[in-house]
């Protein structure tokens, strides 16, 4: 790889650090005439400057091409016949030139490189890279999305090869990276910031541009194993395969085709238990005994739907391992205690560590060569990817008919009746009322007797053990067809290209999600036992109850767009051409929701489906999810102009000046935004480099266009009637008079993210800078330090429930109660919640070392200082700095980091970088890869803590590659070789008690692929 001034795809110029991207349009008469006249013989007063240019140019391809050299010598399969005549195109710039010019920074990462860090997937360059702030572990259903600058990564642009995808339907915003097909990727190209005056709005935080391929010939092979040591899931399992026909070169046309598919399994917290050790979790206020009880497959039970855990038959003899466990309730360390023995579902064996996923991307692309310089290309793209969402065990809610199972005493499993024991009590037991539960005589001492069950009907929570973990299928489709032509017009070098882009996501659920009618059912005719495992008719009836596969939320996004670009030099300066480019794109995005499926939905006695005004779902019979959507088609159209201007005002000066326009037709909006940036080579081996901008994000049409609110759960404390000390954390508050416990505390609330017609919410616009420098002291060794920073005002953002739940007065207007004073939801959605300032210094570094007879050795590092990370999480409100620090604040999570998304919050560290250490000898290859990621301070442990430092992360990864065998790649490597867990944290936002977004739980991973080339 080389790092901005040393591009990864060839020869840069050093003046600018951009990397040469092979492309054939070399029969263009322009091009052939340019590269004549700038290699012509000179006047003599201008050799020595020739020769700068000229020595300098050597030096940037030396240092580029060495270790590509030597790995196509030592490895032949590895080259791909060249074609013969290159041009550029590179990311962050329109105009194609025969050498780079610019002063814009970019990263370039090849393929090979990311194989050789011993990644499996292209979350792991996300999660690595220091330029971005992505989340790893359980970031969310949607999938890995690289997010530039922390910003989130609705403000980063991810493009395939130079053109938009459709965006992820649900929320809009951004592409996940599951969709980039492996087998045909090339490169990785990573302008950070400072993007929107050439690719368009959504790019403030930058531009993640992924290059396949074009063209390939033959037939490759390719199958991946990945393991954790420790036992359990976590597995990875890969095939990809390319094949193509034709060659560019020789027969003007080229066709291939490349598959890849993913399998990932699932790892559950009991399959971690020495990472869920209850001695270190009690030192992080977790699971601190005893625990309260909660709905569990050994079922609490009562007289009355709000009183349903007074008693548990199954305490006694263990609550049955290890779905569910003994607890004597968590007010029985109070002095005086307070017992409430009974069950709790145990968390090691429904919650997952990692998700289970799995990845499916066909891509293919025909290529044709044109007499007189013109090229046409055809690209189709269908991926799609799963994720297995675990969403532990499922008990009704409030839009089932009751959130509470009864049981007859009709039942065979009734406490009592033979099957299930009679409950011990103590006290007045008159069959009418609830005496307390008899546990031994020193805490609960007096007359022992059977509980009085009087043939009264009992009533619990419950969910099925056998069943395991509920999970959801959430599928994501991502299909595209683009067709583009280049070439030459009248003296004016065009690109243009036509692209049609849908994706689709189907959220299904998978196992552990049955019907409450159904269940209600069973044991009403004592076909299932509420308090113990399920005997075989049990069994099979709860197999035969689940809504297998069954979709309840279907979302699609379009983006349809025609664009030209046309580019060609005016004058001759000091430098080179004056060379101008213009564009024009019309774009239309589009949205559709569907209406919730009806297939589970209640009807009322009028005979209609128990829908709200607006269509959305009120009584249904699945338990566990709310069938949810509202059919509505939404639109936007969007028309861009673009001029760019490359001044190469001397052979050491350059200037590239551009401007962008963007019509918004549903905003009623043009913007414009200009950038400006500058390079000077004051000695041969010094580059310094600036440039400012503007940018502009308008809000989605999901967002302002929103046809229904979107539905989330959580389970908390009422702020005002059940107040805490810590707010943000269940069952610490007190109810109010009036009310108690069951009604105002530790409740499972709704609260909407999205609402209903956001017409109010405004652009964000921004503003950034860069300046620095590359550096080549000695031959072979390269740095570049370069210095940034953005600020953005109108920050769209949402309004997060922590923030309402520690300040109930201000946020007032968003709780909305019912008539008896209870919470009926909370409103919690978009809307412009202050400024942004973010600064920070990206660094790089790389040596190649003098050739040895033990070999080829190079050392490179990649780095991100962040100097200052300041947010308002509101307009004119108090700034706040994120660098460094974790919090459950919830003002941290409303403007600051992934403002408006799910998911874990966002870590800003002080510092984070990728280094690697590389050999090379004949057909071996070594590698030995670093991520690194600086600790932060915990400002808010949870109660039981006092630990408020958050360790610094490191992982080592080791990749052997072996090309001795004819035609064949075999790859052996381990990651995390030093067994690196996530580091600790008390913060209650991670409920597990480690930061697993900063690292997988996986452990020390072995992996082989082996690749086989026809």
């Amino acid at each position: 790889m080389c790092r901005r001034i040393l591009g990864a795809t060839g020869p840069a110029n050093l003046r600018t650090g951009l990397p040469v991207q092979a492309s054939d349009l070399a029969n263009s008469k322009k091009h052939r005439r340019r590269r004549h006249m700038k290699y012509a013989p000179q006047p003599a007063k201008r050799q020595p400057a020739l020769r700068r240019a000229t020595m300098a140019l050597a030096v940037a391809v030396a240092v580029c091409e060495m270790t590509g050299v030597a790995q196509a010598q030592a490895n032949p399969q590895d080259s791909a016949p060249a074609e013969a005549v290159q041009s550029v195109v590179v990311t962050g710039s329109l105009i194609r030139r025969v050498a780079t010019e610019g002063a814009t920074p970019v990263t370039t990462i090849k393929a090979t490189e990311l194989e050789s860090r011993g990644h499996t997937e292209l979350k792991d360059l996300v999660l690595e890279q220091p330029q971005s702030l992505s989340l790893g572990t359980n970031s969310g259903a949607a999938g890995p999305m690289t997010n530039l600058r922390g910003l989130g990564p609705m403000r980063t642009l991810t493009l395939l090869n130079g053109r938009r995808l459709a965006n992820e339907p649900l929320q809009d915003q951004y592409v996940s990276v599951n969709v980039i097909p492996r087998m045909a990727l090339d490169r990785v190209e990573t302008l950070s910031g400072g993007a929107s005056s050439t690719y368009g709005a959504d790019a403030i935080g930058g531009v993640q541009n992924f290059w396949t391929k074009r063209g390939f010939e033959g037939v490759n092979l390719k199958a991946e194993y990945a393991r954790p040591e420790e036992s359990g899931g976590g597995k990875t399992t890969s095939f990809g395969a390319i094949a193509g026909i034709g060659n560019l070169g020789k027969d003007g046309w080229n066709a291939y085709i490349a598959i890849d598919h993913q399998k990932k399994t699932p790892l559950f917290q009991g399959e971690r238990a020495e990472q869920h050790d209850p001695d270190v979790l009690r030192t992080l206020g977790l699971g601190l005994l005893p625990d309260g009880r909660n709905p569990s497959p050994t079922a609490n039970f009562g007289f009355a739907r709000n009183a349903n855990s007074n008693y548990n038959p199954t305490y006694a003899s263990g609550c049955v391992e290890p779905y569910s466990r003994p607890t004597l309730g968590n007010q029985s360390a109070n002095t005086p205690p307070v017992y409430a023995p009974g069950c709790y579902r145990n968390p090691l064996f429904y919650n997952a560590v990692t998700d289970g996923s799995e990845i499916q991307t066909i891509a293919a692309r025909s290529s044709f060569n044109i007499p007189g310089g013109h090229k046409i290309d055809i690209d189709v793209l269908h991926s799609k990817f799963t994720v297995q969402k675990f969403r532990g065990m499922q008990v009704p809610g409030g839009t089932n008919p009751f959130t509470t199972y009864s049981l007859p005493s009709s039942s065979r499993f009734y406490p009592g009746n033979g099957i299930t024991p009679a409950v011990q009590v103590v006290g007045d037991n008159t069959g009418a009322n609830s005496p307390a539960m008899y546990i031994d005589g020193t805490r609960t001492p007096g007359t022992v007797s059977n509980l009085n069950m009087n043939g009264r009907t009992l009533y619990f929570q419950w969910g099925p053990a056998e069943l395991g973990s509920a999970y959801r299928n959430d599928e994501q489709t991502n299909d595209r067809v683009v067709l583009t032509a280049e070439g030459e017009v009248l003296g004016w070098d065009y690109r243009a290209g036509v692209n049609w882009g849908m994706s689709k996501r189907d959220t299904k659920v998978g196992g552990g999600y049955i019907l409450y009618s159904k269940a209600q059912e069973g044991f009403n005719n004592g076909t299932l036992n509420p308090f113990g495992l399920q005997d075989e008719a049990g069994a099979a009836y709860l197999r035969s109850i689940e809504a297998d596969n069954y979709t309840y939320r279907l979302n699609k996004a379009y983006n349809k767009s025609v664009d030209v670009t046309l580019s060609k030099g005016l004058m001759a300066l000091g430098g080179g051409d004056l060379t101008l480019a213009v564009a024009a794109e019309l774009r239309r995005d589009a949205a559709r929701t569907y209406d919730a499926p009806l297939d589970f939905v209640y009807k009322k006695a009028d005979g209609s489906y128990n829908l709200d005004a607006a269509g959305n779902v009120l009584q249904h019979d699945l338990v566990g999810e709310t069938p949810q959507g509202v059919g509505r088609r939404l639109s936007r159209d969007i028309a861009s102009l673009l001029a760019e201007v490359e001044a190469p005002i001397t052979q050491t000066i350059s200037i590239n000046g551009a401007v962008r326009a963007d019509y918004y037709e549903d905003l009623k909006q043009t913007t414009v935004n200009p950038r400006l940036a500058a390079s000077w080579r004051p000695v041969d081996n010094l580059l310094l480099r600036s440039s400012v901008s503007t940018g502009f994000r308008a809000p989605s049409i999901m967002d302002v266009q929103n046809p229904t609110a979107e539905v989330r759960t959580i389970d908390m404390d009422d702020p005002v009637l059940c107040p805490s000390g810590q707010p943000t954390v269940a069952g610490t508050g007190m109810p109010v008079a009036g009310y108690t416990a069951d009604q105002v505390c530790n409740v499972n609330t709704e609260y909407w993210t999205k609402s209903p017609d956001n017409s109010f919410l405004k652009p964000e616009k921004s503003r950034g800078f860069s300046f620095g420098f590359g550096y080549e002291p000695i031959r072979n060794l390269s740095v570049t330090v370069d210095y940034w920073g953005l600020k953005i005002k109108d920050v769209l953002g949402a309004v997060t429930i922590a923030e309402v739940q520690q300040d109930p007065a201000k946020y007032a207007s968003s709780i909305l109660r019912r008539p008896d004073g209870t919470i009926d939801h909370i409103v919690a959605s978009q809307a412009n919640r202050g400024m942004s300032r973010i600064r920070g210094a990206d660094v790089s570094a790389s040596y190649r070392f003098p050739a040895t007879s033990y070999g080829t050795f190079d050392a490179k590092l990649d780095g991100t200082w962040y100097h200052k990370y300041e947010f308002q999480s509101e307009r004119d409100g108090p700034w706040f700095t994120n660098i460094g620090v974790i919090t459950n604040d919830g003002r941290y999570g409303g403007a600051g980091p992934n403002a408006g998304l799910a998911g874990m919050p966002q870590i800003n560290p002080r510092w984070k970088h990728t280094a690697s250490f590389s050999w090379g000898q004949g057909p071996w290859r070594a590698t030995l890869s670093q991520r690194y990621q600086r600790g932060v301070t915990d400002l808010t442990p949870r109660a039981g803590s006092t630990l408020t430092k958050v360790d610094d992360y490191s992982q080592f990864n080791v990749n052997l590659r072996y090309t001795g065998i004819k035609n064949t790649t075999v790859s052996l490597g381990v990651n995390n070789i030093t067994e690196e867990w996530p580091p600790l944290t008390a913060n209650s936002v991670y409920g597990g008690g480690y930061v697993t977004s900063m690292a997988d739980m996986l452990g020390r991973v072995a992996r082989l692929s082996v690749e086989y080339k026809f």
